[in-house]
C-alpha cells in the first residue's frame, strides 16, 4: 500500500498547541529576557577581551536564530488563517522583539566601531569569529554611513508603530479584500490570492475577464487607502535616508544585496536589448489564442495546457525523481520534506495568497506554503520553495551571522530547482502539445524575471523620485504604473491593470526597498550556475553545495568569480543567462508557425 503524502504541513512537531503552545510562549518570554540581558552586556562592555566579545557574539546569534524562528512560525500560523486576531497579536509581539534586536545590533555596531585597529585584528584571529568575519567587516564598514547610535535606536523604536505598522496594515487590508467570482455556477467571495489565481490560470477567458474586472473595481474602491500606506512607507524610508545623508535611494538595496550598482545597470541594459523578442512572443501568443491582442489577464495564462490535472502525489514523485537525478543528497532531502509534513498545499478558503518557504533555524527544518491546484506551475512553485528549503539545509550548521543571505543569492537555489524539474519535463514531453505547454511555462516564468520584475524596478525608482516631492494620489501612482506597463508590453496589450501596484507585496516591505530586483538577479545568476551544472555533470553537486554555503560570506561578484569563474560586471555573463528563455521562445515560435 502506497504511503499517503499529506497536503497539510505539520506545525505541531515544532510548537505543540499552535498559538496556545506552552513552548511557543516560553520562547517569547525567554527572548525578552535574553535581549534585555544582552543589551546590558553590550552597553557595559568597557574592556576588550577577545574571548569575552566572541562569547557575546555567540549569544547574540542564538537570540537572532530564536527570534527568526518565532517570526517565521507565526507567519506560518497566519498564512493558514488570515482572520485569526490572536495570531495577529503574537505577530505584533514578534515585531517588537525584531525591533529590539535591531537596536541590539546597533549597539554591537557601535562597539565594533570603537575597537582599536589592534583589538579589531586580534578579534579576527579568533577561530570562531573567522567563521563570520565577512559579516562583521560588512557591519563595521556600514557604521560610517549611519547616524549616531541614539538616533538609529530612536528610528528603530519609532518604526514599530510607524514604518512596520504600515506594512502590517497593508497585510491586514489585503487579507480583508474579498472579490466576487463565479464558481460552479454560483457567485462567491474569495481572497485576493484566489482571485489572482483565477485570473492567471482559468482556462475560461470569460471567467478571467469577469474576475479581473471585479478585482479592478474592488481595487479602485480601495486605492486611496492603499496609496496612503504606500506613501507613508516610502516617505518614512526617504526621510531616514535624508537624515543619514544618502542621496541615492538604491544605496541600501545594493549594499544589502551585496552587489554593485554597476552590475545591476549592466544586467538591466542586457534585458532591455532583448525586449523585442519578448514582444514577438506575446504577439504570437495572441494569435495562438485567436485574439487580436492580449489583455493583462491573458499574459500569464498558458495558450497550451496539458489535458489533465496532476495529483499532488504525482507532483511529489516528479520533483523527487528530478532532484535525485541531480544528486542523491537533494533527492533524499525532497523525500524528507514531503514525507515529514513540511508542505502546506491544500486549496481551501481563508489562506493567505502566494507561496513562501519559512526557515526554522532552531529545529533545523523548513516549512513550505502554497495553494496546490494541480497545474505544472504549482509543481514548479513547490520545486522553487524546496530550493529555498535545501539552501536552508546547507546553511543549517553555519553561524547565524553567516546565514544572513541577501535576496539576490537566496533566489539562486530556488531557481536552480525550478530548472531541474522543468527542463527535464520539456525534454521528455510525450506529445508536441505537452512540449508546447511546458515550453510556455518556462517562458512565462522567465518573463517574470526578465520583463515584469525589471519593469517594476523602474516603476519603483520613478515612484521614489516623485515621492521626494510629496505624497502621490492613487491616480498618480496608477498612471505611473500604466505608463510602465505600456513601455514593457509595447503595443501587444490592449487592456492593462493600472492597479497592479496594490497587489505586489514587495512594494510594501519595510525590510528593504526595491525588493523585487533581487529576484531577477537570482534568476539570471542561477541560469549561469545551471549551465555550469549541465557542463560538469556528476562533478558539480559538491561544488553547488559549496557555493550555497558561501552565500552568506561573499558578494555576488565574489561568488561568481570563485565558483563560476565569471565577471558579472560585464554584459557577456548576463547575455548568456538570458539565452535559455530566448531559445525557448525561438522553439515556441517554430512549433506554432503552422497554427497561425
Amino acid at each position: 500500500m502506497e504511503k499517503v503524502i499529506s497536503e497539510n504541513w505539520d506545525l505541531e512537531s515544532l510548537y505543540p498547541g499552535g498559538k496556545n503552545s506552552t513552548k511557543l510562549h516560553a520562547l517569547i518570554s525567554q527572548l525578552k529576557l535574553d535581549i534585555k540581558r544582552l543589551q546590558e552586556k553590550v552597553q557595559t562592555f568597557d574592556q576588550f577581551e577577545t574571548v569575552r566579545l566572541a562569547g557575546i557574539f555567540q549569544e547574540v546569534q542564538e537570540v537572532i536564530s530564536a527570534a527568526f524562528e518565532l517570526d517565521e512560525y507565526l507567519i506560518c500560523l497566519y498564512s493558514v488563517n488570515v482572520d485569526d486576531s490572536d495570531v495577529a497579536k503574537l505577530i505584533d509581539e514578534s515585531e517588537k522583539l525584531k525591533a529590539e534586536i535591531e537596536s541590539l545590533k546597533i549597539d554591537l555596531d557601535e562597539l565594533l566601531a570603537g575597537l582599536s585597529d589592534t583589538d579589531w585584528n586580534e578579534l579576527l584571529q579568533n577561530d570562531n569569529v573567522k567563521k563570520y568575519q565577512f559579516y562583521l567587516e560588512e557591519r563595521k564598514q556600514k557604521m560610517n554611513d549611519k547616524l549616531p547610535l541614539e538616533m538609529e535606536k530612536l528610528i528603530n523604536t519609532l518604526s514599530i508603530n510607524g514604518f512596520y505598522g504600515w506594512e502590517d496594515y497593508y497585510e491586514q487590508m489585503m487579507g480583508d479584500l474579498r472579490i466576487p467570482v463565479e464558481k460552479d455556477g454560483k457567485e462567491e467571495e474569495v481572497s485576493i490570492g484566489q482571485a489572482l489565481s483565477y485570473v492567471m490560470f482559468s482556462s475560461d477567458r470569460s471567467v478571467r475577464q469577469k474576475t479581473a474586472r471585479a478585482m479592478v473595481e474592488i481595487c479602485k474602491d480601495q486605492a486611496e487607502s492603499f496609496a496612503t500606506v504606500l506613501n507613508r512607507i516610502n516617505g518614512f524610508r526617504i526621510d531616514v535616508y535624508k537624515q543619514r545623508g544618502w542621496d541615492n535611494v538604491l544605496k541600501e538595496a545594493m549594499e544589502e544585496n551585496r552587489i554593485n550598482q554597476q552590475t545591476v545597470k549592466t544586467m538591466v541594459a542586457a534585458i532591455k536589448e532583448n525586449r523585442d523578442i519578448v514582444q514577438s512572443f506575446l504577439k504570437r501568443k495572441a494569435q495562438v489564442m485567436n485574439l487580436e491582442k492580449l489583455d493583462w489577464y491573458d499574459t500569464d495564462t498558458p495558450s497550451f495546457t496539458p489535458d489533465k490535472k496532476i495529483p499532488y502525489r504525482e507532483a511529489a514523485e516528479i520533483i523527487i525523481t528530478q532532484f535525485h537525478k541531480f544528486s542523491e543528497k537533494l533527492g533524499k532531502f525532497a523525500e524528507k520534506a514531503f514525507n515529514e509534513g513540511w508542505i502546506e498545499a491544500e486549496d481551501r478558503k481563508g489562506k493567505m495568497h502566494g507561496g513562501f518557504c519559512a526557515s526554522m533555524p532552531l529545529a533545523k527544518e523548513s516549512r513550505i506554503f502554497l495553494t496546490y491546484t494541480g497545474s505544472y506551475q504549482d509543481i514548479v512553485t513547490i520545486a522553487h520553495e524546496l530550493g529555498h528549503a535545501y539552501h536552508n539545509y546547507i546553511l543549517k550548521d553555519e553561524p547565524a551571522f553567516s546565514k544572513q543571505v541577501s535576496t539576490s543569492v537566496a533566489e539562486t537555489a530556488s531557481t536552480f530547482a525550478e530548472n531541474l524539474v522543468l527542463d527535464a519535463a520539456i525534454e521528455h514531453a510525450s506529445s508536441e502539445k505537452d512540449k508546447l505547454a511546458l515550453l510556455e511555462l518556462k517562458i512565462l516564468n522567465g518573463l517574470k524575471y526578465q520583463v515584469t520584475v525589471p519593469a517594476m524596478f523602474e516603476f519603483e525608482q520613478k515612484l521614489y523620485d516623485k515621492r521626494k516631492q510629496g505624497p502621490l494620489t492613487a491616480k498618480e501612482i496608477s498612471d505611473l504604473m500604466e505608463a510602465t506597463m505600456n513601455h514593457m508590453y509595447g503595443d501587444t496589450i490592449s487592456e492593462n491593470n493600472h492597479y497592479h501596484w496594490m497587489t505586489i507585496p514587495h512594494f510594501y516591505h519595510t525590510d528593504l526597498a526595491f525588493y523585487n530586483i533581487p529576484y531577477t538577479i537570482g534568476y539570471l545568476f542561477s541560469n549561469g550556475i545551471y549551465a555550469l551544472a549541465k557542463e560538469q555533470g556528476e562533478k558539480f553537486p559538491e561544488q553547488y553545495d559549496a557555493l550555497l554555503r558561501d552565500t552568506g560570506k561573499m558578494t555576488v561578484e565574489q561568488l561568481a568569480e570563485r565558483h563560476l569563474n565569471q565577471d558579472i560586471e560585464k554584459k557577456e555573463f548576463w547575455n548568456a543567462s538570458l539565452k535559455p528563455v530566448i531559445e525557448a521562445i525561438d522553439e515556441y515560435m517554430k512549433l506554432t508557425e503552422k497554427l497561425v
